[in-house]
């Protein structure tokens, strides 16, 4: 728990002197109906903003990969059904086979 405490006040430090270095450095403010918000507020805005961008394109691109797995699975699937329904007399005559040459346990009296 000490060290979650920690983490979250390094974020907040580190946000709140990025803050302070766009809005010092590039004059970088955020303006709603002729409010100036504050440098931690401008910059919590801009990383709620790129957070959000972020899960949209997390989910874009794990739909995308998603739907593209599933695909290649949906085909393999039929590639292998339609394998097996071609050859499906040929693999009945090899598994007789098999079966008429395989050893035969013997029993022990």
């Amino acid at each position: 728990m000490k060290n979650f405490i920690l983490a979250v006040l390094i974020a907040v430090l580190i946000t709140y002197s990025c803050g302070i270095i766009a809005n010092e450095w590039f004059d970088f403010t955020i303006h709603f109906d002729d409010h100036m918000l504050g440098p931690m507020e401008s910059i919590a805005g801009i990383t709620i903003i790129g957070a959000v961008m972020a899960v949209i394109g997390a989910i874009v691109a794990v739909s995308v990969f998603g739907a593209l797995i599933v695909g290649l699975f949906a085909g393999a699937l039929a590639l292998v059904f339609a394998g097996v329904a071609m050859f499906w007399p040929m693999l009945l005559v090899i598994a007789f086979i098999i079966w008429l040459v395989k050893d035969k346990p013997k029993a022990q009296y």
